[in-house]
């Protein structure tokens, strides 16, 4: 659809025409819903946006992969994606950007 446009952090969809005020044009770059827009803009105040793309690209072309990581002692081995941090609020942003070059930020699924 033309005028459909998907939240960039929820994918929520909206019609250019039912937002308020309504929109012309499919807006250029990232949108983001009025839910989203001020976490958005509030997110790279840490500077961990910067610090991300500051990094070699050796260590962020591994966000999005998938990996096998120890689950600690006693868990053993489980399948996980390695994060990318930018992606991250509240206390796991924090724990991002005290190990950020360090370690890689996994998710467990």
């Amino acid at each position: 659809h033309a005028y459909l446009l998907l939240c960039e952090a929820c994918n929520d969809e909206y019609h250019t025409y039912c937002l308020n005020p309504p929109l012309e044009t499919v807006p250029e770059g990232d949108f983001f819903c009025d839910k989203c827009k001020h976490v958005h803009s509030t997110k790279d105040d840490d500077g961990l946006d910067s610090l991300v793309s500051a990094l070699p690209p050796h260590y962020t072309s591994r966000f999005g992969e998938i990996v096998w990581a120890s689950g600690g002692t006693g868990y053993g081995w489980w399948p996980s994606c390695i994060y990318d941090p930018r992606l991250t609020v509240g206390g796991a942003r924090q724990l991002a950007r005290k190990n950020l070059g360090k370690k890689h930020l996994l998710y467990f699924f």
